[in-house]
């Protein structure tokens, strides 16, 4: 009688109700979410500080704050056009704890702050590229009060310098990639291990 050259292994039957053991995980615990004045409160007395990490709450209540400032000086612009400028000037000092917000929070996901500053980049390189293209018209839009006029003489002014205007757009283009990836990164809740960045600002 011809034996199996390949004999089978036995299958043993599992116990019934039994799991596999589970890997090992430290217990955690999450400090309370940061207060609104807080969270402001912080990233103003970190105005300049791009180390460390920053937890959801601290980042994302500075942005809110940031907003209703825009939507506070946009209003009053409405009304009187001072207000535009000095809101203008604002929202240019406030990219800086802006940026370095975001840097922290990145840094929480144990992701670089290059991201970041590659943004930065991109936003300087397009403002500046409409600050050349907008340069010679700069008299004529500023005594100009009417929507179509001044759309007009944008238009002219892409047609006197396209190179300025493809480069404005393809930082745009950058810039947008960069903030969807900086966003996804932003909105995920923060790593409970420590990290080359510092300690957790959320578990202890």
């Amino acid at each position: 009688m011809e034996q199996n050259q390949n004999p089978q292994p036995p299958v043993f039957n599992q116990p019934q109700g039994q799991q596999p053991a589970q890997p090992y995980q430290p217990r955690v615990m999450a400090r309370p979410m940061m207060e609104p004045v807080e969270a402001v409160k912080t990233c103003f007395m970190k105005f300049f500080d791009f180390n460390g990490r920053a937890r959801r709450s601290e980042y994302w209540w500075f942005m809110l704050f940031t907003l209703i400032v825009s939507w506070v000086f946009s209003f009053l612009g409405n009304m009187t056009p001072v207000f535009t400028y000095i809101g203008l000037i604002i929202g240019m000092v406030l990219w800086i704890p802006q940026f370095a917000a975001l840097t922290r929070r990145l840094h929480d996901r144990n992701h670089s702050g290059w991201w970041v500053f590659a943004m930065f980049v991109c936003t300087l390189v397009a403002y500046g590229s409409f600050a050349v293209m907008l340069a010679p018209h700069m008299s004529a839009l500023m005594g100009e009060g009417d929507n179509m006029a001044m759309m007009l003489i944008f238009a002219d002014a892409v047609q006197e310098n396209p190179q300025a205007m493809s480069v404005a757009a393809v930082a745009g283009v950058c810039y947008f990639i960069l903030f969807i990836i900086t966003l996804v990164f932003a909105v995920k809740d923060s790593h409970w291990t420590e990290n080359k960045y510092g300690p957790s600002p959320k578990y202890q």
